[in-house]
């Protein structure tokens, strides 16, 4: 068993993963985002007394995805908090990286934790390592559950490097869009189905990763997925999404909060309402779900659809951390 917890931060991630191995809880934590001056994996990390941290991944490098690494490695640090590994996908060399942001701000927070984490580093106490797509890396977790790195292969690097222009641009002012080119895609999974954590990944690369032939997921059972970039039209690969084996009920869920650019979109609530067994779930309801806007009745008719055929999905909707359960063939989400 494997429990997903995505904490409220905001429009970023943050999530950790808990599961047991010989009865020794194990923890992992995947992105750190700061949330009205809060940083909540490090309260999660004070609160449950947790001593050892498996590992850390940067899914990629934009602020509201390591906005809170810094704080939270150091408290782990002044406190006897082994952290066995950092993972990430930011070994592009500096004069490239410095392309991941664009604020002098933000880049000087990322470059403070890679110094601080090479600190660490020196002084032997964490390994740091990169990650990418690469189907001999498989990382277990609790008994017959592992997790494998479905991206970013080396194609969406090469296009990070070149400058590839992202699709879309819909950061805020921290953050350079070329850097999701870098954004990691997990797969939790045993031998029932997987789970998709897929943090701000660009269209192309859910292509990629699920073709029939070659693809990485192949006809895996997809029981609880992340929808892309805290609800992007832009990253919406609606082939990928109708393409998946799913549960009775598969609970995909946005990250997102305040944003001036209405995330989640209209579009990407309507179309994962319309799918069959896909269930709706937002850490809190912003963008098509709360602010009104010009297509104020579209939202309302969507919004009344979901309330009249599956009364539970609108209270899935409301703010707060949300849990799951990765049990044999179902990922529940805790009442």
């Amino acid at each position: 068993m494997v429990k997903i917890i995505f904490k409220n931060v905001g429009q970023g991630d943050s999530i950790i993963l808990e599961w047991c191995l010989n009865e020794i809880p194990k923890y992992a934590i995947i992105d750190c985002n700061i949330y009205q001056g809060t940083n909540p994996i490090l309260k999660h990390v004070i609160e449950n007394d947790i001593k050892e941290i498996e590992f850390m991944i940067l899914s990629h490098p934009h602020k509201d995805h390591f906005g809170g690494f810094y704080e939270l490695l150091s408290h782990c640090r002044d406190n006897d908090i082994n952290v066995r590994r950092f993972l990430h996908t930011a070994e592009i060399p500096p004069d490239y990286l410095k392309t991941a942001t664009r604020s002098i701000l933000a880049e000087e927070e990322l470059f403070n934790l890679f110094n601080f984490l090479k600190e660490m580093r020196d002084n032997e106490e964490i390994l740091i390592n990169s990650i990418e797509d690469n189907s001999d890396l498989i990382i277990p977790l609790a008994d017959n559950y592992k997790m494998e790195v479905l991206a970013p292969s080396s194609m969406e690097k090469d296009k990070y490097v070149r400058g590839v222009n992202f699709p879309f641009d819909e950061e805020d002012g921290d953050s350079n869009p070329n850097a999701n080119w870098l954004s990691t895609v997990l797969k939790i999974y045993n031998d029932k189905g997987c789970v998709l954590l897929t943090s701000d990944v660009e269209s192309s690369t859910l292509t990629r990763i699920g073709k029939k032939k070659n693809g990485r997921i192949g006809e895996s059972k997809v029981l609880m997925a992340q929808i892309p970039h805290h609800g992007a039209k832009g990253n919406l690969n609606k082939p990928f999404w109708q393409m998946r084996k799913r549960g009775v009920v598969t609970p995909v869920v946005i990250s997102v909060g305040e944003n001036g650019y209405k995330h989640p979109a209209i579009e990407v609530i309507s179309f994962f309402d319309k799918m069959p067994n896909y269930k709706i779930v937002c850490t809190n309801m912003t963008g098509a779900l709360f602010k009104e806007t010009e297509r104020t009745k579209l939202i309302s008719q969507i919004l009344d659809i979901v309330s009249k055929n599956r009364p539970t999905t609108l209270s899935s909707l409301m703010d707060g951390d949300k849990v799951f359960t990765f049990d044999g063939d179902t990922c529940l989400m805790a009442s």
